[in-house]
């Protein structure tokens, strides 16, 4: 049995059988207990009633004449035996007429309920419910005057147990097989969502990164099937994104390449000269594999967790001051200024400089090719907090500003993807990778910061970076 369906329908028929089983038990030993007891009661009542009239019958009469003639009136049942001994214990009425005569003690009778009248003992009145054998075999009954045997009930008793006990098995019966339909549909309402995720894993790990379960429920089950095609969306987009990257990448490895092969073969055959021109073509491409490959690694690292930060105070305005001065000369070329607006008494934060050093170039770098004239503004800000931007410590919060061309709205919330640009060409002109904004995220993230952009088509775009402090 090694389906989950037939597993849990087994488990379900057991449990169904013993708690049925138990309580058609539980329910049997109470009824005949209580139906015992309460036909003692009637019994007790009955001859106590009996004795009354008896006693009046005999205060009326002043003897027992008559009275064989009278006891079938007194019967409650045609099981039922009544007899009456008299003061001696001779019995002077039997209803079966069968022991007149004879004294109680004879025929085993004992124990019987007094009839008194006038304040005197008059005689014993025995009241017998069951029958074994042909007349002999009656006992006297115990206290009250009633009488049983000791392996038997009365006909009719006996008769209403045993039909009660097959009513109760046939309603166990079908309240069983109830249970069991009802809980091999339950059992498929379980067990169908899991055979459809278990499908969908199937299809999943052949590659079929489309597929998608179809669960409906509003319980557990429903949640584990949207979890399950949540991920298998994230998994469709992670596939997606590796092959756009690996094509990104070996496009951005073969131009490079390219370039150098067919200089260098133009050298080898004679058509170019080796000279100052083409060896700086060659150690330029030379430079931009070395710039993708150390990218690539650093983004590789801190995508992984495994990025080393040297971390150290750090007088954050300080260091964002050299690095503009750096590029001061890069951003003149293009008849750009940069501007800083950098106080001196902001707090040291615990970084690794050289990795701070890299996101603010990548920063500025990206600022001065998509700004054609105008400036850049490096600016830094203390901040308790800042909700809006998942800010929810003191930090610097660092930007960098140019009044450049902008990104469209549908750009946003991309840009900071591994080899995302807004406009491809004009990217890969400048010497773009696409990688750039990305490592400014994953370094950023790992100092425990945050990143974010906000632009406008035409009116340029200010990147932002917070650091705790």
């Amino acid at each position: 049995m090694r389906s989950l369906s037939w597993k849990l329908a087994g488990a379900l028929l057991l449990i169904v059988a013993i708690s049925v089983g138990l309580m058609a038990y539980l329910i049997n030993l109470n009824t005949t207990r209580e139906f015992n007891q309460y036909v003692a009661q009637g019994n007790q009542k009955n001859i106590q009633s009996t004795s009354a009239a008896l006693s009046q019958l005999y205060s009326k009469e002043g003897n027992w004449d008559g009275i064989q003639s009278l006891l079938p009136d007194f019967l409650r049942s045609p099981n039922d035996r009544l007899v009456v001994a008299d003061a001696t214990g001779i019995i002077v009425g039997d209803s079966i007429n069968q022991w007149v005569g004879k004294t109680a003690g004879s025929v085993g009778l004992s124990n019987g309920t007094t009839i008194t009248a006038s304040g005197q003992d008059v005689g014993e009145l025995y009241l017998i419910t069951s029958q074994v054998g042909n007349g002999k075999g009656f006992m006297g009954g115990g206290k009250g005057g009633t009488s049983s045997t000791p392996t038997s009930v009365a006909t009719l008793e006996q008769d209403f147990i045993d039909r009660f006990n097959n009513s109760l098995l046939t309603t166990g019966l079908i309240v069983a097989a109830i249970a069991l339909i009802v809980g091999l549909i339950l059992t498929r309402q379980i067990t169908r969502p899991i055979k459809a995720l278990v499908n969908g894993v199937r299809q999943i790990a052949r590659g079929n990164l489309k597929h998608r379960v179809d669960i409906r429920s509003k319980d557990e089950l429903g949640n584990l099937g949207e979890s399950f095609n949540a991920m298998a969306v994230n998994l469709d987009k992670a596939e997606q994104e590796r092959k756009r990257i690996v094509a990104d990448i070996a496009h951005d490895l073969r131009t490079p390449l390219t370039v150098i092969e067919g200089t260098v073969t133009g050298i080898q055959d004679g058509v170019f000269q080796p000279d100052k021109e083409h060896l700086d073509t060659i150690k330029e491409q030379t430079s931009l594999l070395t710039r993708l490959t150390s990218d690539l690694r650093d983004l590789s690292l801190a995508e992984s967790g495994q990025l080393k930060l040297v971390l150290a105070p750090t007088d954050l305005a300080d260091l964002a001051q050299r690095k503009a001065n750096q590029f001061a000369v890069k951003a003149q070329e293009k008849g750009i200024k940069i501007n800083t607006n950098l106080p001196g008494n902001l707090s040291n934060v615990n970084i690794d400089p050289a990795r701070i050093e890299q996101v603010l170039g990548n920063l500025i770098t990206n600022a001065i090719r998509h700004t054609s004239s105008g400036s850049i503004k490096i600016s830094i800000q203390q901040v308790n907090s800042d909700a809006a931007h998942q800010v929810n410590k003191p930090s610097l919060i660092l930007s960098v500003a140019d009044t450049g061309e902008g990104i469209a709205e549908e750009h946003l919330p991309h840009i900071f993807e591994r080899f995302y640009r807004v406009e491809k060409s004009r990217a890969k002109s400048e010497g773009g990778s696409g990688l750039g904004l990305a490592i400014v995220k994953q370094m950023v993230q790992a100092h425990g910061g945050n990143v974010w952009v906000e632009s406008k088509i035409g009116k340029g775009s200010t990147f932002n970076i917070s650091l705790p402090t």
